[in-house]
């Protein structure tokens, strides 16, 4: 499992109070879960085709070290990307990111 799919959660996610470490691990079967397209990402939030790619790849929890192998970039690039989407979404965190996505996807 990629660290990428482990989300640290403070204490005000939990509403526990407790000096132990918390977080959440994102286990997403994409065969189980149909996943929106790139262009309704692209005209829904005004993301490029990369920034929507790179916003679908989060969705299948593939790793932001993957994905930049994979388009042939590097990592900062892949962050940058990251973070526009983050931006044009009005998300923060790639869980919140995936909790979007997957309320936009076709069900």
């Amino acid at each position: 499992m990629s660290l990428d799919n482990v989300v640290p959660l403070g204490r005000e996610a939990t509403g526990l109070v407790t000096s132990e470490a918390t977080a959440l691990v994102l286990i997403i079967d994409p065969g189980r879960e149909p996943e929106p397209d790139a262009a309704a990402l692209r005209r829904l939030y005004g993301l490029t085709n990369t920034e929507a790619e790179v916003a679908l790849r989060v969705l299948r929890c593939e790793g932001l070290h993957p994905v930049a192998d994979e388009l042939s970039v590097s990592l900062t690039t892949i962050r940058t990307h990251l973070q526009h989407v983050f931006d044009k979404t009005e998300t923060h965190r790639q869980a919140e990111l995936v909790r979007l996505l997957l309320a936009i996807s076709p069900r």
